[in-house]
């Protein structure tokens, strides 16, 4: 019996260190009535940068995050300056104000077969149905519980639980008269080799101290 259980356990030691987690670049864009954003997700092993353009394709702002660490930088390209950014424990939100639903809605995005999960808060007038992939993007849920240190973004997101593996394809903000406040969307994934130097400051960057 005892052989049986350290068999198994090796077993799922050796299944669990098989998986492979992405590698690759994510492209997407974000619309609102105001204006159209471009990202550019970079990941590879426990680092991630995020690139922001703006609505004439030029690089506004980088993030470089080190999920391992727990560190992140926001670039400034335009200034040649760089931040850290304080990453704190933030309190547990209210759950009671916010209502979270697992449907079995689902649909095709970008050839990825996506499931549709809402979370809803009426305080804030406001409903994000998340349209999600199950595959290899188990760097995601790392991501946003660092990322909302400095960016909203996926503030939702964060509060659903067993989230491994998944990314949103496709994110739908409404109010909860179903007025559309903004979408992102994925138009591109590559998954290839992804340069060690996309994650280090360039050496002409000044750091900005608080």
């Amino acid at each position: 019996m005892v052989s049986f259980l350290i068999s198994f356990i090796l077993l799922l030691s050796s299944t669990n260190s098989d998986i492979e987690s992405f590698q690759g670049s994510i492209e997407m864009i974000q619309k609102s009535h105001y204006e159209t954003s471009y990202f550019t997700y970079f990941v590879k092993n426990e680092n991630v940068r995020i690139d922001k353009f703006d609505g004439n394709h030029t690089l506004i702002q980088s993030f470089y995050i080190n999920l391992n660490e727990e560190q992140i930088y926001i670039l400034c390209p335009l200034k040649k300056l760089y931040l850290k950014v304080e990453v704190n424990k933030k309190p547990k939100p209210d759950y009671n104000n916010f209502i979270i639903q697992k449907t079995e809605n689902s649909r095709m995005v970008n050839d990825y077969l996506c499931y549709q999960w809402r979370v809803k808060n009426k305080e804030r007038n406001t409903e994000v149905a998340y349209w999600v992939s199950q595959n290899n993007f188990y760097f995601f849920e790392e991501l946003i519980k660092l990322i909302n240190n400095a960016d909203k973004t996926y503030e939702f997101f964060e509060l659903i639980p067993e989230t491994q593996g998944f990314f949103p394809m496709l994110s739908v903000e409404r109010t909860l008269l179903r007025k559309e406040k903004s979408r992102m969307y994925v138009v591109n994934i590559n998954n290839t080799d992804v340069n060690d130097n996309l994650f280090k400051i360039p050496s002409n960057y000044e750091l900005v101290l608080h």
